[in-house]
């Protein structure tokens, strides 16, 4: 077919009224139990926000305002899983975008538009709990959702969580005092341990962790307008895990003060800063959409239900190349190794495939299929020589 038939067709699914974007996401959900079951395992949920900007699109007429980046546009929130034992990136269990008209979501009751992000968490997780993974959940989230009120809403509902925490007091062996302080304590009586390595920033480095128990005792706040009031809850005992990426020469680059209440058996210390560490993989998420891959930014649909739908076949491929990027037998090595010839890609010497590169690959087969089929290599290639003999196959170059 025609690229403009390829644009009309997707043009056509966006509009169907018939379509639930719930639907679309139904697969991908399958796609994690099915990574459960073969592969049994602690399964990391990933909350994260992103703005889309679309300053220059003034065809869409529901961007919101985007207060941080003063522009306008639309706010993506993911719930991105990920395996604990490797930090493999499975699927998005869930995607919601914040429009002037309200909430897109796959949720079938998607939040209210005037939720803050840290408040979108706990009816997030209880939405993550109800799809019956069947395995054991740890939402892992960064320093935006460190909250005394919200940890406490979390625990009484049973969820496991690590959040970044920002410096807070705390009780510690029965003595209020900082994060920071409780962490150049730990670090002056040398009690850190070698975690594994990682890498900060592409440099090579090891993590490095510390654990100790603290205790959230002071009330919860809360901004109604243009105050903020106190919330009193009972006290909270977590585990504090004070993580240092460390460079060959043992400086360090960075120091997360980590807060959870996972049990212990369930995960040490060194288990605790890897599964943090693995939060990065949002990261490289929102980059593969935004910048290495889709382009997401530069996407025409006239508002934000068509750009979700086209978004949500966009992460079904997304789903499918990392399930490929999982396999490690034979035959997917050398196809992934097929992609990444197609697609042209350079690398770094130490990372032979990429998401990106396989994406581009993908493109490239596909497109190179039906032509194949239809004229054979050797007729590709005598076209080659009658017309453009300098790229022909054995043309003495």
């Amino acid at each position: 077919m025609k690229p403009a038939s390829f644009s009309q067709k997707l043009w056509r699914f966006t509009v169907d009224p018939r379509l639930e974007v719930s639907a679309l996401i139904e697969p991908m959900h399958d796609l994690i139990r099915q990574e459960m079951a073969d592969r049994p395992g602690v399964l990391l949920a990933i909350h994260d926000w992103s703005t889309l900007s679309f300053g220059g699109h003034a065809s869409k007429t529901d961007r919101v305002e985007l207060t941080h980046a003063k522009d306008v546009g639309y706010d993506l929130a993911t719930v991105l899983m990920v395996r604990g034992d490797d930090g493999a990136p499975i699927a998005p269990a869930l995607v919601s975008l914040t429009t002037a008209e309200g909430v897109l979501s796959t949720r079938d009751d998607a939040p209210a538009v005037d939720l803050c992000h840290i408040d979108q968490v706990r009816e997030a997780m209880r939405y993550i709990d109800d799809l019956k993974f069947n395995t054991r959940l740890v939402h892992v989230i960064d320093r935006e959702a460190d909250s005394v009120n919200h940890w406490r809403q979390w625990s009484a509902d049973g969820h496991l969580a690590l959040v970044r925490a920002d410096d807070r007091k705390v009780l510690c062996a029965g003595q209020e005092t900082s994060l920071v302080a409780i962490a150049d304590r730990l670090h002056q009586e040398d009690s850190f341990q070698d975690a594994g390595t990682a890498r900060y920033h592409g440099r090579r480095a090891r993590l490095y962790v510390a654990e100790t128990e603290v205790v959230l005792h002071r009330p919860g706040k809360r901004n109604v307008g243009r105050k903020k009031i106190e919330i009193p809850g009972p006290p909270l005992p977590l585990r504090l895990v004070v993580t240092e990426v460390r460079d060959s020469k043992g400086h360090v680059l960075a120091r997360w003060l980590l807060l959870t209440n996972v049990p212990a058996a369930l995960g040490d210390a060194a288990t605790i800063a890897r599964w943090y560490y693995f939060r990065w993989r949002i990261e490289s998420y929102h980059k593969l959409l935004k910048g290495a891959g889709w382009q997401l930014e530069s996407w025409l649909q006239r508002d934000g239900q068509r750009l979700l739908i086209k978004l949500m076949l966009a992460l079904g491929a997304c789903a499918s190349i990392w399930a490929l990027e999982r396999r490690r037998d034979a035959e997917a090595e050398a196809f992934k190794e097929l992609l990444m010839q197609l697609s042209g890609r350079q690398t770094k010497r130490d990372r032979a495939v990429t998401t990106s590169g396989l994406l581009a690959g993908l493109w490239v087969l596909q497109c190179a299929v039906g032509p194949l089929a239809r004229h054979g290599p050797h007729e590709l290639n005598a076209m080659l020589e009658n017309y453009l003999p300098a790229f022909a196959k054995n043309n003495g170059c």
